[in-house]
């Protein structure tokens, strides 16, 4: 006598709550979600001046120079990559400026962090590198802010914001307005006047995200606020308006004091 095999199809609840354990523990085993680092090669140049993200002159001596595609329209401008050399240690750079010949994998780091972490005689070295997430800052932010007349757009620049930016909005009587930011790395908003003082809202990629209020525009220089985007023991920025509620990740540090700024960073 034959016996018929039954097989058991599961509900549809049952598969709704398979999917929904694969989700949640992809999400907090987050590093898995992490890309690996970058295999390529590093050559070095030394530069003064003003690179391609509009930065001014390099503010330390480890800097980097990237390719159009990773350059990314100016979206890495400002943002850190940490590099490790052949002899197996790690700098973290900024990105500063566009190497238009380099292809992806490859980047012109500046000499003094390249002799860090391999041979200046050898010229070009082997190196794995990867955005730092969160990178350890000397300062809090600085803006540069032009225009805003009735002849001329306001424009902004800002540094000192150690991940990739994701917005520059500016704070209108009728609200958040977007400010698009150009290859150059400047943020430019609507034409016509704009009153001061100015106050701009900073988001980064990961989700930091700071008001900064009393800018002023039509300094040729950069201004140095009080205003972080992130570190562990930093309050919370005061809000642009009393009716608007501060981000619980905006951050503020005293002037003059950077001890509360990360001191480390990861790259996932």
């Amino acid at each position: 006598m034959r016996r018929h095999l039954r097989w058991a199809v599961p509900s549809a609840g049952v598969l709704l709550a398979a999917v929904l354990t694969v989700v949640i523990v992809t999400q907090v085993g987050g590093n898995a979600a992490c890309a690996a680092p970058i295999s390529g090669k590093a050559s070095y140049y030394s530069t003064n001046r003003n690179g391609m993200c509009n930065l001014g002159a390099p503010s330390t001596d480890s800097y980097v120079a990237i390719g159009p595609a990773e350059y990314a329209g100016g979206a890495a401008c400002g943002s850190y990559l940490s590099v490790t050399g052949p002899n197996g240690t790690t700098v973290q750079v900024q990105v500063v400026d566009q190497c238009p010949s380099c292809p992806r994998g490859k980047i012109d780091l500046s000499k003094a962090a390249f002799a860090r972490i391999g041979a200046l005689s050898a010229g070009i070295i082997p190196i794995t590198y990867d955005t730092a997430r969160d990178p350890a800052l000397t300062a809090p932010l600085r803006v540069k802010l032009k225009g805003g007349t009735s002849r001329s757009s306001l424009t902004a620049v800002v540094d000192n914001h150690g991940n990739p930016l994701a917005s520059v909005e500016l704070q209108t009587p009728a609200g958040w307005t977007p400010l698009q930011r150009g290859s150059d790395n400047v943020w430019t908003g609507p034409s016509g006047q704009v009153a001061a003082p100015v106050t701009l809202r900073i988001t980064d990629v990961h989700g930091h995200q700071a008001v900064v209020p009393g800018l002023t525009s039509g300094s040729s220089d950069f201004q140095q606020t009080q205003v972080a985007l992130y570190g562990p023991e930093a309050s919370p920025s005061p809000s642009a308006s009393p009716s608007a509620e501060p981000s619980p990740t905006a951050s503020t540090v005293p002037a003059g004091v950077v001890s509360a700024l990360p001191s480390a960073s990861s790259t996932c």
